[in-house]
């Protein structure tokens, strides 16, 4: 299994993690949020779980 998390900004390029081991900020401001995406790896087709979280609807 893989998890894929990708964060998103409007300003920053890069992300610092607070001294609360969660909060998130970036290093020029702006707007941030993660996005995940849980894989299992097949021999086949991959599965992809969290395809039915509506992101893409």
């Amino acid at each position: 299994m893989v998890a894929i998390e990708t964060f998103i900004t409007t300003t920053s390029t890069y992300a610092t993690e607070l001294n609360d081991g969660w909060t998130m900020v970036g290093n020029k401001g702006g707007f941030m949020a993660q996005h995940e995406h849980t894989i299992v790896i097949t021999d086949g087709n991959p599965i992809i779980l969290t395809e039915m979280n509506g992101i893409w609807d």
